[in-house]
C-alpha cells in the first residue's frame, strides 16, 4: 500500500462501509475474459468470515458462467467526496473506502435461499408485505451466495491530512 492507502481492519468499519455501499461488483470467467457485472447485494459479516448474496434470474450469462467456473472476485465501494488535488496539478480525485476480494459463488436452495434474499432485502430497506414473501415469488429467481476466501477493505485518500 502506499501512503495514500489506509486498510481497514475493524470489523465494524468494514461493516460500515458495507452497509453504506449500494452496489458490489462480481467478475466471473468468462473463458479468457473477464465478465464484470455490478449488483444489489445483501451481505452476513460474523466472526471474520464475509458472504455476499445476490440476487438474479435463473437464467442468463451469469448462470452459464458459473456452471463452469464458480470462482469470482468482486469489489464494492462507498464514495466519500471527490476533491481537487492541489498536490497532483489540481486534478480531481475521488475518496472512498472500497472492499475486494476473491470467493466462490453457488446458487442458494432452501432456507439459506430465504436467508440470503432476508440479508438483501435488509440492506435496501424492504420488508416483504405482510411479513413473509409467498413462495411462488421466491421460485421466480435465484439467490447466488458469494463466500469469500479472502478481502480487504481499504481507505483511499489523497493524502495523510485528508484523513483526519
Amino acid at each position: 500500500m502506499t501512503g495514500k492507502e489506509i486498510e481497514i481492519t475493524d470489523f465494524d468499519e468494514i461493516d460500515r462501509v458495507l452497509s453504506a455501499s449500494r452496489v458490489c461488483r462480481i467478475a466471473l470467467n468468462d473463458g479468457s475474459r473477464p465478465y464484470i457485472v455490478p449488483m444489489c447485494f445483501g451481505y452476513n459479516l460474523s466472526g471474520g468470515k464475509l458472504e455476499l448474496f445476490f440476487r438474479c434470474e435463473e437464467k442468463g450469462k451469469k448462470m452459464e458462467l458459473l456452471k463452469n467456473n464458480s470462482n469470482a472476485a468482486f469489489e464494492v465501494d462507498k464514495l466519500l467526496d471527490i476533491i481537487k488535488d492541489e498536490d497532483f496539478y489540481g486534478f480531481t480525485v475521488p475518496l472512498y473506502q472500497s472492499i475486494t476480494g476473491t470467493g466462490v459463488i453457488e446458487i442458494t436452495t432452501g432456507i439459506e435461499k430465504i436467508t440470503g434474499l432476508d440479508y438483501i432485502m435488509k440492506k435496501y430497506g424492504e420488508t416483504p408485505k405482510e411479513g413473509k414473501m409467498p413462495e411462488q415469488v421466491i421460485n421466480n429467481f435465484a439467490v447466488l451466495k458469494l463466500t469469500a476466501n479472502e478481502f480487504c477493505c481499504k481507505k483511499h485518500n489523497v493524502s495523510q491530512e485528508s484523513e483526519q
